[in-house]
């Protein structure tokens, strides 16, 4: 009776041999699969912030009507006593609402700017709207994300907004939010001695911004140049209207935001300095809105 029962264990364990290979092919399928879904999930990603950014300029027009302000400023502009964004920015009047730029600034673009990188293995450093970080806590990891918004009519208005929150849409809400309560004009002319167009197509004269060890310097140029400047501030300089300048950076261009700050700290000086009239005339200076000051 012994020997019968130890025929069916030697029956099973040749059966077994041949099984091996089968099983180590198993292996090598679960470990390529996770790289398969991690590269697929990677490109969904990818394709999710695509979309996101075309909803974002792609936002409907803004209802005046359903409007409840909650400002004097408000009040006024629903009223249409006040007409013109110039009125908020030349007297230094606080916005508070991001409505009143909608209803006086009607062709307002948006933009997300590329702010962070995608983490892992085989998609690592691919650039991203939102930068993720995460905390360490004894619950397990908290992340939290971040965006960087810009809005412009690339016509001398220009703002700029940093938002963060523990999901995406509330942060890229945030800091569209931001960038509109943010808005400034610009001024815009032909400061190169080389061009003489008499057109308002670069800044008027070298200006300079800093965030942090970032020193960033836009030059006039001339006409037919185009923006010779880091890629993300091309958007920045495209939508408040420069479609020609040359730059310089300093320190440490590798953190982004910083970067971004220099170049909106830099627009903002055009408009600090004081020009006399004689300037003004040969350099052919405007001061926000092309299309309005032909119009006055």
């Amino acid at each position: 009776m012994a020997k019968k029962k130890e025929q069916p264990k030697e029956e099973e364990q040749k059966l077994a041999a041949p099984e091996a290979p089968a099983a180590e092919q198993e292996e090598e399928a679960l470990i390529e699969k996770p790289k398969e879904g991690l590269a697929t999930e990677l490109g969904e990603v990818k394709e999710i912030e695509e979309v996101l950014v075309e909803e974002v300029k792609k936002k409907g027009s803004f209802e005046k009507e359903s409007w409840k302000p909650r400002t004097s400023l408000g009040m006024k502009v629903k009223n249409g006593e006040i007409s013109s964004i110039d009125y908020a920015l030349d007297k230094r009047v606080k916005i508070l609402e991001p409505e009143i730029v909608d209803a006086l600034l009607p062709n307002l673009q948006t933009d997300l700017l590329m702010v962070g990188q995608s983490k892992g293995k085989f998609g690592g450093g691919q650039k991203r709207i939102f930068k993720q970080t995460q905390k360490k806590t004894q619950e397990g990891n908290k992340p939290k994300f971040a965006t960087f918004a810009v809005v412009g009519n690339e016509d001398g208005y220009i703002g700029v907004g940093y938002g963060k929150s523990k999901e995406t849409v509330p942060a890229r809400e945030k800091a569209i939010r931001q960038a509109k309560l943010n808005v400034i004009k610009i001024r815009r002319g032909c400061g190169d001695w080389g061009c003489g167009c008499g057109t308002a197509h670069t800044v008027p004269f070298k200006v300079t911004g800093r965030a942090g060890s970032v020193r960033i310097i836009l030059i006039p140029a001339p006409k037919g140049t185009g923006l010779k400047v880091e890629k993300e501030c091309q958007k920045i300089l495209k939508l408040a209207g420069i479609t020609d300048v040359w730059s310089r950076t300093e320190g440490q261009t590798r953190s982004k935001l910083n970067v971004l700050f220099a170049c909106f700290k830099a627009l903002q000086q055009l408009v600090g300095m004081k020009i006399g009239e004689r300037e003004t005339n040969r350099l052919s200076i405007t001061e926000g809105s092309i299309k309005a000051a032909r119009v006055e």
